[in-house]
């Protein structure tokens, strides 16, 4: 007798349970359907909003990362109208001996070139000094400069040689007068005046418009 009574209890407390279990699942559901939901204008500006961050960051990533950077634009360390830093450097190749200070040639127009053997564009433009300098450096019209501090003194003085350079070209051994004049890509001139002002800057290979600019700029006047 007792063992049914138990028996019959057992199942009553599992019925009661299995009631309970399906009243809270209908709860619950009818909980979620009655959730507030958002308005669909909010849904469409939420999703609109998601997609222009994404257009964005793909925007950002094309600008810095695939398209190539914009090209590096040579300047003068100088600007015209500066006075020209002085120096003392000595003459490993061209003509002459000794060394040359250019705080000596104020009263005479001077043009230095920054250059380099191992450069080709200076290499190119070695021709062109050389005929017009040949022209005019009788007359005293302006002083031609050429300052190398990437090449060793005796190739300089073996460029020379082999070019037949007619103007100095002056050793600039730990690139102090390189540093002053601020140059940082070759070739680079600079036109100064008798009065040791930067009138004129060419920082790339020279052009004879571009030399004819820069002489015209320290009151020099030539014929191409």
């Amino acid at each position: 007798m007792t063992t049914k009574i138990e028996k019959d209890t057992v199942r009553e407390e599992q019925r009661l349970a299995r009631e309970q279990r399906q009243e809270l699942k209908n709860e619950l559901t009818e909980n979620f359907a009655q959730r507030p939901r958002l308005p669909r204008n909010r849904q469409r500006i939420v999703t609109f909003s998601v997609l222009g961050v994404i257009a964005l960051v793909a925007a950002l990533f094309i600008i810095f990362v695939l398209l190539p950077a914009p090209a590096q634009v040579p300047h003068g360390g100088v600007a015209a109208g500066t006075r020209a830093p002085e120096f003392s450097l000595s003459i490993q190749g061209g003509p002459g001996q000794g060394k040359i200070d250019l705080r000596a040639l104020r009263g005479h127009p001077v043009v230095l070139n920054f250059w380099s053997e191992t450069c080709p564009p200076c290499n190119a433009e070695v021709p062109y000094l050389r005929g017009l300098y040949a022209r005019y450096s009788q007359q005293g019209a302006f002083v031609l400069l050429g300052i190398d501090q990437a090449d060793p003194s005796v190739d300089i003085r073996g460029f020379g040689q082999r070019f037949m350079v007619n103007y100095p070209l002056l050793f600039d051994p730990g690139s102090t007068v390189n540093e002053a004049y601020g140059v940082t890509s070759l070739p680079q001139t600079y036109f100064i005046d008798s009065n040791g002002i930067v009138r004129y800057v060419v920082p790339q290979q020279l052009t004879p418009q571009a030399m004819q600019e820069g002489l015209q700029a320290i009151g020099v006047t030539v014929t191409q």
